[in-house]
């Protein structure tokens, strides 16, 4: 299981990291046009948006593409901000990708459901991981 948050920007360590997870926490934390939009100072727009910063919906789903291993069976999208993105918004641009892999949007005020990821190719041990997903803030 990888946690992937505050990372700013996709590079090849994240990459190489992605690939081999069976579930990974990838941080989906601003919709670029809300952000844009929204009433932030420009400074802390570029902050976030900024290689050192965050990644946005797209950010995250274009990882999801392009670098989701075959076995991976949960996406917890995560660390989504409360003024510039919206779980509606991260939902319906992950849903029509979604295929074999179970996809969560973490809830910033709960605790989701208890998660069973299961480990069964020739990447890791056979065994069952039991996680949980705590509410982010």
């Amino acid at each position: 299981m990888g946690v992937f948050t505050d990372i700013g920007d996709v590079c090849d360590n994240v990459i190489k990291h992605f690939k081999t997870c069976h579930a990974a926490f990838l941080e989906a934390n601003y919709d670029e046009e809300m952000l844009k939009k929204g009433n932030y100072p420009f400074v802390l727009k570029q902050r976030i948006s900024g290689g050192n910063g965050h990644l946005s919906n797209a950010q995250a789903l274009e990882l999801f593409l392009q670098h989701r291993p075959a076995f991976m069976t949960h996406l917890l999208l995560s660390h989504l901000s409360a003024q510039n993105n919206h779980p509606s918004i991260v939902e319906a641009m992950f849903a029509p990708y979604s295929q074999k892999t179970k996809i969560v949007v973490a809830s910033r005020s709960r605790a989701s459901e208890l998660l069973y990821i299961s480990a069964n190719d020739s990447h890791a041990p056979n065994k069952k991981i039991k996680a949980t997903q705590a509410s982010l803030f």
